[in-house]
């Protein structure tokens, strides 16, 4: 004799069910199951790139309205795998922020921290730590100038970014997403030993205090931020300013967020300051609601 196991009803959720789910009454009522699937899925991935680029584009684009300013500004935030951009194909000319680049050719000399030369690493701390530009040009000039800058691009996958046709590195162009390339290769292991990527984060992490702004503008009190900051005035923006900040917040016990923003046609140094210090306020909670 055969027993036969009677078979399961397939599950039918509830209409009480469906509308706690946010599916309407009237789809609830003609039967929702494919569409409570769904919608439980979406709670489970939570808002793609594109709508987390969306609401970061249209809370920038607000703000930037308020500040009684001609100043444009580029967003590019992440963490883990999820990303979100504003004007990410905008280019804008380097000033300081390549130093970090600057910094990762220097590791990626040597085959340990302690093989660099006492003074060269002197001259990397005074570049990273103060923004000092004379030690920035020794270091640049040490490693090879323009060319190997140019073949640094290539190298680190800067697809956007370019050597200034006179050489001089502050006016290196690139875009915030180059910028967050440069942020994955200096401070986490991969093309640099951790040994190297800590030694870039020590530096990083000791930026005098005049300099601590910008992206550590939206840090917690527990936070740690690694960060460079650039600015400078610029004739092609007819003495007007660019001012920009890059780099890391490692938040206790959860993804770091990494972010790249930058701006052009400030009035002033501390103006731009304030913007790029708001942006990141912005930035954050947005990437924040990226489920990983």
């Amino acid at each position: 004799m055969t027993l036969h196991t009677p078979e399961r009803p397939a599950f039918k959720p509830s209409r009480r069910l469906l509308l706690r789910a946010g599916i309407p009454a009237a789809v609830a009522l003609a039967g929702g199951t494919a569409l409570y699937g769904a919608t439980i899925a979406a709670a489970q991935t939570g808002p793609t790139d594109a709508e987390l680029s969306a609401e970061l584009a249209t809370k920038v684009k607000a703000y930037l309205g308020t500040t009684g300013t001609a100043t444009y500004a580029s967003v590019a935030v992440s963490r883990g795998n999820r990303r979100a951009v504003y004007n990410k194909s905008r280019v804008h000319d380097t000033a300081s922020v390549v130093k970090m680049e600057i910094l990762l050719m220097l590791l990626e000399k040597y085959g340990t921290v302690s093989a660099i030369p006492a003074e060269k690493k002197d001259w990397a701390r005074l570049m990273i730590t103060q923004s000092h530009n004379d030690s920035t040009t020794k270091l640049y000039n040490f490693l090879g100038g323009c060319d190997a800058l140019a073949a640094a691009h290539v190298r680190y996958g800067l697809t956007s970014t370019r050597a200034s046709s006179d050489c001089r590195w502050g006016l290196t162009t690139t875009t915030v997403t180059d910028q967050l390339k440069v942020v994955d290769n200096l401070l986490y292991t991969g093309r640099l030993t951790a040994e190297k990527a800590d030694y870039a984060r020590s530096l990083m992490g000791s930026v005098i205090d005049s300099q601590d702004w910008g992206v550590s503008g939206a840090a917690n009190s527990s936070d740690t931020v690694w960060l460079k900051n650039g600015w400078d005035t610029r004739t092609s923006l007819g003495g007007l300013w660019v001012v920009h900040s890059v780099g890391v917040i490692n938040i206790p016990n959860k993804r770091p967020v990494k972010m790249s923003i930058m701006t052009s046609k400030a009035p002033s140094q501390s103006k731009g300051v304030a913007i790029v210090e708001q942006i990141a306020k912005i930035a954050r909670p947005v990437i924040m609601k990226a489920v990983i």
